[in-house]
């Protein structure tokens, strides 16, 4: 019984019992005959980008970035947040610096280390907010994985605002100023920003 104190055990006193053979454990799947399907369990999110293009330079600010991520039930909301903020980061930096360089002719790179490899820092980064959908209708799903979704949208949702901006798509990545500035002089748009 439960509230009979002569037979409970401290901790440490309940693991001395095991002794030096080591504990197994098998887990199972609740339903056997439909196991869950990882790949198509419904991650998604959106995420939405606030720029500002300076039309004479071709530079590129991120103001804020938003992202409302799903991923079944969330464990540790801060660390959930988190994972979408470093994607947001990561997305930002191939979105407006990243590039490898190669040379045409003996395809050797470069630009092979981080003197001349451009990456976000600090200054480049804006405002990020990140929400994660929990409660009914999500969390019944249980757990299902973020690590690489919420790095996918970042380059479509920063390249569809500096197209809002500047009225003319740029077709590569990343986003530099050269191609902003050559998008604007083929688009042939004026745009304030």
């Amino acid at each position: 019984m439960k509230s009979d104190a002569s037979r409970s055990l401290s901790w440490k006193e309940a693991c001395a019992k095991i002794g030096a053979v080591p504990l197994s454990v098998t887990g199972k799947n609740p339903d056997k005959d439909e196991p869950p399907d990882l790949t198509n369990s419904g991650v998604g999110g959106v995420q939405m980008a606030d720029v500002s293009v300076d039309v004479e330079t071709g530079i590129v600010r991120i103001n804020k970035m938003v992202a409302v991520q799903d991923c079944g039930l969330v464990v540790d909301v801060k660390t959930a947040e988190s994972q979408v903020m470093g994607a947001l980061i990561m997305g930002i930096s191939y979105s407006l610096y990243e590039e490898k360089i190669l040379d045409p002719v003996t395809g050797i790179v470069l630009n092979p280390n981080l003197e001349f490899y451009r990456l976000a820092g600090l200054n480049d980064i804006g405002e990020l907010k990140v929400h994660m959908m929990t409660g009914k209708g999500y969390d019944e799903r249980g757990v299902i994985g973020l690590a690489e979704p919420p790095v996918v949208s970042p380059g479509a949702a920063i390249s569809n605002a500096v197209a809002n901006a500047i009225g003319v798509r740029v077709p590569f990545l990343p986003l530099t100023p050269d191609r902003v500035l050559a998008a604007l002089e083929e688009g042939g748009a004026h745009a304030t920003v």
